[in-house]
């Protein structure tokens, strides 16, 4: 029974031959060397990963910074200065990087006005910043390249009683940055600068060398354009009725697009003024309210015209000479996402001629309003 029970043993351990141990030892080898050639790797990898990682950190190129020196409206406290008016503006230009160059292929400054553009030119010609400098940016916006009317006039003076008037300096430049002998493809920059003035026309203390705020890209492909207000369904029914020569009514219906696909609008109340002549005939205001994106929204309005402002136009009207100009003013926050942008003034107009049957004469029948500072 022993003897047995070992010859069963032997023929078990005969089945590991010395060629099947053999080839175990070859697999065994194979495995380390493969381990190790693998945490080489490994260990190169991550060293080239540090060492670029530094090298990132230390030539990564950082925007230049803007800062507001010098700014000023000389003959401000004039009131019939507009005619010449002129616009001085003074900002420095610094590189901040270490070993990074910069090339200034654009550049070009705007001024506005509560959103609205009085005047773009370009500041400077192209050319190339070293490191670690600043650029003087020095430039006079005249009578050539300003948009100033003397209702715009008038509104900087009654800000200046307050002391004082507020403006927006936008610089947009195209940009390529430098490393020893490699250059970057272009990059579009966007610096926005509030600056105030006081009853002199010069830059207030408090705003003297403030840093300019850098916008980026993704915003400036999503800024919200303004909404566009349109006067349609217009009408005086009454104009041809001899018993309603003491008065009559003018009806309109008014037509907001909000044109954004990714921003909603949140509007102040509108006011609306209808002016025949220097006369005002009427005005309206629209409550506040929210838009959604790339939605409109209609609203039908009318009021009275009491003499004697009644009688002058319902002569023109019948004579087909009657023109009604309408002003609107109102305030906007647009909502970008879950952004909210701070409050933009909008003043819009538009010339309503008017035909004998007391409708829009033009062929559209109907009148967009535009921004009045154009």
């Amino acid at each position: 029974m022993c003897g047995s029970n070992k010859q069963a043993s032997e023929h078990i351990k005969r089945q590991h031959t010395i060629p099947y141990y053999a080839q175990r030892v070859r697999d065994s080898c194979t495995t380390r060397v493969t381990k190790i050639l693998c945490a080489i790797f490994l260990c190169l990898i991550l060293v080239v990963g540090v060492v670029f990682f530094i090298l990132w950190l230390s030539l990564r190129p950082h925007r230049p910074r803007f800062y507001i020196v010098d700014f000023s409206i000389p003959g401000l406290n004039q009131h019939s200065e507009f005619e010449n008016a002129q616009i001085t503006l003074n900002v420095t230009a610094r590189n901040p990087n270490q070993h990074v160059g910069i090339y200034y292929i654009s550049m070009v400054g705007s001024i506005f006005y509560e959103d609205s553009n009085m005047g773009s030119s370009p500041l400077m010609d192209p050319f190339y910043q070293e490191p670690k400098t600043t650029t003087i940016v020095y430039h006079t916006f005249n009578v050539a390249t300003l948009t100033v009317n003397s209702r715009r006039w008038k509104e900087f003076m009654d800000n200046r009683q307050q002391g004082a008037v507020v403006f927006r300096i936008d610089i947009m430049a195209a940009i390529r940055f430098k490393v020893s002998t490699w250059g970057s493809q272009h990059h579009k920059m966007h610096a926005n600068c509030d600056v105030a003035v006081g009853q002199d026309g010069s830059i207030l203390p408090a705003w003297k060398n403030k840093k300019c705020i850098l916008v980026l890209c993704l915003w400036l492909a999503l800024r919200p354009g303004s909404p566009h207000f349109t006067i349609t369904n217009f009408s005086v029914p009454a104009v041809n009725d001899s018993n309603t020569s003491d008065h009559g009514i003018i009806q309109y219906q008014l037509d907001i697009k909000n044109p954004n696909k990714d921003s909603g609008i949140y509007y102040d109340d509108i006011l609306l003024i209808f002016y025949h002549g220097v006369n005002i005939v009427g005005n309206n205001t629209i409550p506040s309210f929210t838009e959604g994106k790339n939605r409109s929204h209609q609203v039908l309005n009318h009021f009275d015209v009491d003499n004697p402002f009644w009688a002058a136009l319902r002569s023109a009207i019948l004579n087909a000479t009657a023109e009604l100009r309408v002003d609107l003013s109102t305030k906007v926050r647009y909502k970008t996402w879950l952004i909210k942008s701070r409050h933009h003034g909008l003043h819009r107009e538009g010339h309503i001629p008017i035909g004998k049957d007391g409708k829009i004469s033009n062929n559209k029948k109907k009148v967009k309003l535009r921004d009045a500072s154009k």
